[in-house]
């Protein structure tokens, strides 16, 4: 009644064919080999069309074969593992299981921390989310918890310890998802009938947004108030595809279907994850109704055909490599197609010819992933040569860094040292001096009004003295004349004797040629005086030779 399992697994009554109900139901369920239908029935439908029985609500995996069973099976029906469903609700014996129908129920256990003392066994497939006062403290996955393994976990909770727990379905749950009511171009009434694969979230987020906007203050959530939060998103997806789609489109056209599988998944995981829920596929997209099924008839195979196309399709999407990068192994792959197969109904052949190539799209992708881990290894051996050789050079520039570091050091702290020293010396230096210059000051203050002879017997100090000499040599030479210093000089210095020697002779000429000079000044005067007169007389003397006058005598 599912995609996942076409076999009803309803107890039956074994005269009358027909479902048990009340009490003899009950006994039934007590016998593992109690009969059952095992009718193959029409997917989509709601009842068993042998037995009556409803069809199951939800789905979940076995949790020993992983296979998919319907949540109220007894037993799994392909291992013939016993499922109890009915005992999931109780928590005893270290054991912590779900009801069923449910896929979350609220439990007020008052102490959690007590509870974990012992031994508790989480069901497979089941998460507890240990929380007080709307707080998730933490989860608890599947498996046996002993004491010391929740030791840390027990501390970390705190004090005081939570007081509530919710168990969470934690794997793969299928869900039914109908539509009824729709239309398509031509106006014809159809039905839609899908499923889809949720997972909880399984982190402490997730479990906040599950508590907070899905669970709510409710004790409990069922597969089928799920399937109802769906219904507006789902309902959107298909009446879009169904009102702009004719009959003969949605029987043939395989594009519309997996286009729509991908507008549902796109939708449905938007609106899950405010619920903390992930999608993991929307694994079928089923229309009925009687004209869709009256013309599905009439075209005969088309509707295995495009069954088949779809298949191929499913199958051939695993071949891109981000597909095939989340398939852990062979069995994974099989699982799927194996699935696929049954959702979409198709012969084994093609089943035969899609596997071939499915498997040979594995081993070619392994082949890649094993070329790429050996470049990556190859990669990895030379970027760790490199590294070596990095780290090599490093050192010897960070040792010759640190070396020549040293020797600056060492440079900086001679030269601080010669500095030091320097500084001191001039200290020094400059205290003998400003003593030296004080002494000098004193000296020279007290021979302030000394005379230059009487300077001269109170110093001791020979350059002293000379240069007193030489300064009264200095005064007296003053009145000398050139010659007579020259001819002081002479006493002690030939240079100085000689000098004067030259300066007596050129004095000489020098006399000598002033005298020639004055002598020929006053005979050049005395002959322009002459001229002179001469010049002043001769009309006279010319006047007097034309009329001489007689003599006359002078009676004085």
């Amino acid at each position: 009644m599912g995609i996942f399992s076409d076999r009803c697994e309803a107890l039956i009554d074994p005269q009358t064919g027909k479902a048990l109900g009340g009490e003899a139901l009950e006994r039934a369920k007590q016998d593992p080999k109690w009969p059952r239908c095992g009718n193959h029935v029409r997917k989509a439908a709601r009842f068993c069309n042998k037995c009556g029985s409803p069809a199951p609500g939800g789905w979940w995996k076995c949790p020993s074969c992983k296979k998919w069973v319907g949540n109220e099976a007894q037993y799994c029906s392909h291992c013939n593992t016993p499922l109890f469903p009915e005992d999931r609700s109780v928590m005893a014996g270290g054991v912590w299981r779900k009801e069923a129908g449910l896929f979350a129920q609220r439990f007020e256990i008052g102490d959690v921390k007590r509870l974990l003392q012992d031994d508790l066994l989480v069901q497979e497939g089941t998460a507890a989310v240990i929380m007080d006062g709307g707080h998730v403290h933490g989860i608890l996955e599947s498996g046996r918890h002993n004491p010391d393994s929740l030791a840390r976990r027990i501390n970390w909770f705190g004090d005081p310890p939570p007081r509530s727990a919710v168990m969470v379905d934690a794997g793969d749950v299928a869900l039914p998802l109908r539509v009824e009511g729709l239309r398509t171009a031509e106006h014809h009434p159809i039905e839609f009938y899908g499923e889809v694969i949720l997972r909880f979230g399984n982190d402490k987020n997730a479990a906040r947004a599950f508590l907070e906007n899905a669970l709510k203050d409710a004790r409990h959530l069922t597969y089928g108030s799920i399937s109802e939060s769906l219904q507006g998103v789902v309902r959107a997806a298909v009446d879009e595809l169904c009102v702009t789609s004719t009959l003969d489109d949605l029987v043939r056209d395989p594009g519309r279907r997996l286009r729509l599988q991908e507008t549902m998944t796109r939708a449905i995981g938007e609106d899950v994850g405010r619920f903390g829920l992930e999608i993991v596929r929307v694994s079928s997209a089923e229309f009925t109704g009687d004209e869709y099924e009256d013309y599905a008839e009439k075209l005969g195979e088309v509707d295995i055909k495009r069954r088949g196309l779809e298949y191929a399709a499913a199958v051939r999407s695993l071949l891109n490599k981000e597909a095939m990068a989340q398939i852990k192994d062979k069995n994974d792959l099989l699982e799927f197609e194996e699935l696929a197969a049954q959702e979409h109904g198709v012969a084994q052949a093609q089943r035969e010819q899609e596997r071939t190539v499915l498997l040979r799209g594995f081993e070619h992708q392994n082949e890649l992933d094993e070329l790429r881990h050996r470049h990556d290894v190859e990669n990895q051996s030379v970027e760790q040569a490199i590294g070596v050789k990095v780290k090599w050079d490093d050192y010897n520039q960070q040792l010759a860094v640190s070396q020549a570091n040293t020797a600056a050091e060492t440079r900086r702290i001679a030269f601080a040292q010669e500095m030091d020293e320097a500084r001191a010396a001039v200290g020094l230096r400059r205290e003998k001096l400003a003593v030296e210059a004080e002494r000098k000051a004193e000296e020279a203050k007290r021979r302030a009004g000394m005379s230059t002879e009487e300077r001269l017997m109170d110093v001791d100090d020979p350059a002293l003295r000379r240069e007193l000499i030489e300064l009264m040599k200095a005064g007296r030479n003053q009145a000398m004349t050139p010659e007579q210093l020259l001819a002081e000089a002479a006493m002690h210095n030939p240079a100085a004797a000689e000098a004067l020697a030259k300066m007596s002779d050129q004095t000489k000429r020098n006399a000598e040629t002033l005298l020639a000079e004055m002598k020929q000044m006053y005979a050049d005067a005395n002959a322009r005086q002459d001229k002179n007169l001469k010049t002043m007389l001769e009309p006279a003397v010319e006047a007097a030779k034309k009329t001489a006058a007689p003599p006359q005598t002078i009676v004085h």
